[in-house]
């Protein structure tokens, strides 16, 4: 099948792994001649665009790289043309498409539909963003909420990564077929590892560090209060953005010793700390179906979470701990009956539930499946 993406969030120079779990989305995907498409604002071209074409292992990636010079409207008007530049490119290099894969609804949802009504391309919706959530609903509005809206009602069939998300899409007035689709791992990088005896038990966060979504800086707090009863535990740090006011925290609480900010890692990088990492931990106020917790299960690794987003859909007592959402008291209780058990989770048996679960293999075929439910009506 040929099939054309659309991805709101692409990796692009300025930043590499934006929308990396799209990619691995489309990577997984059986009998297909895989393109994404994406247009890139490149402050290195004085004027017009160029497209690059690059051949990569499972997919195409076909970029349109154009310079700067619209502002408001003409550029959202101008990043259109540049996809309609890119359709045209494909079409007559490659192929008309079986069916468009829209992997988020905003922005790229507009393009989508104008393909809908121009070229009668049907497209399936694969949704990751928690906007739908409702403590975010200041932020989903107006012209905003309408493209959404309109795009999830026009496509033949979405994709939520949790049951929680189809929910919130439900509950804003997306009405369509779904299916759930969760998040996928590479279950070839992140593996068991030989049992470590450190002196230590390490404890491992990754995240952007944004406060608002991921409050890290309820997790210094616990570890402050933490380090105040035992020192037995490191807290390595992985992160997307740098944050020197949680690094502040850290140098005026005298906790060094016991947390280490790594800053930005590769797959392989991050693989390799879930091999020697006792627990897993994330304390955020909103998610939907965090990556980094399928990595965990796929290392073997348990987790403390809060139970938010569809985070309780796959963290069950045998996997891990969940606690409610801002609870510090409980977030110390977990951490303090992790340290003291953490060897008592069967490390093999959460990595054989991400396999049946998450594996590249089970997630490209539940696809599959829908494009070809599609294509069939």
């Amino acid at each position: 099948m040929n099939i054309l993406h659309l991805l709101s969030w692409c990796p692009n120079p300025d930043d590499p792994t934006l929308g990396n779990f799209c990619i691995r989305q489309i990577n997984a995907l059986p009998d297909c001649n895989s393109i994404v498409l994406s247009a890139y604002e490149d402050r290195n071209l004085s004027s017009g665009y160029e497209i690059r074409d690059e051949q990569n292992e499972h997919h195409r990636m076909v970029r349109v790289h154009y310079a700067t010079s619209k502002k408001g409207l003409f550029r959202k008007l101008h990043i259109i043309k540049m996809y309609n530049i890119g359709l045209q490119y494909i079409t007559s290099k490659y192929f008309t498409p079986d069916l468009v894969h829209l992997h988020v609804a905003y922005p790229m949802g507009i393009v989508a539909l104008l393909w809908k009504r121009k070229h009668g391309f049907r497209y399936i919706l694969t949704e990751h963003w928690t906007i739908y959530q409702p403590q975010n609903a200041d932020m989903l509005r107006g012209f905003m909420k309408r493209v959404i809206v309109k795009t999830g009602n026009n496509a033949s069939a979405i994709l939520p990564v949790s049951l929680d998300l189809q929910r919130n899409m439900e509950r804003i007035g997306i009405k369509n077929r779904y299916k759930v689709v969760y998040n996928l791992v590479d279950t070839s990088i992140f593996r068991l590892g030989e049992p470590q005896h450190n002196a230590k038990k390490n404890i491992l966060h990754i995240s952007t560090l944004r406060d608002e979504a991921k409050n890290f800086s309820g997790i210094l707090r616990t570890i402050e209060r933490l380090r105040q009863q035992r020192n037995d535990f490191v807290l390595n740090v992985i992160h997307d953005y740098e944050a020197p006011e949680f690094k502040a925290f850290v140098d005026e609480h005298n906790l060094t010793d016991c947390v280490i900010f790594h800053g930005k890692k590769t797959s392989q990088e991050v693989a390799e700390f879930f091999i020697n990492t006792d627990f897993f931990v994330l304390f955020s106020n909103f998610e939907n179906l965090p990556c980094v917790i399928v990595e965990a299960f796929a290392s073997g690794v348990p987790v403390v979470s809060t139970n938010v987003g569809g985070i309780a859909e796959i963290l069950s007592p045998e996997r891990g701990i969940l606690i409610n959402q801002g609870d510090e008291e409980a977030l110390l209780q977990s951490m303090n009956q992790m340290l003291d058990h953490s060897d008592g989770y069967d490390r093999k048996a959460i990595r054989q539930y991400a396999i049946e679960t998450f594996s590249a293999k089970k997630i490209g075929e539940e696809i599959y499946e829908q494009y070809l439910g599609v294509c069939k009506q």
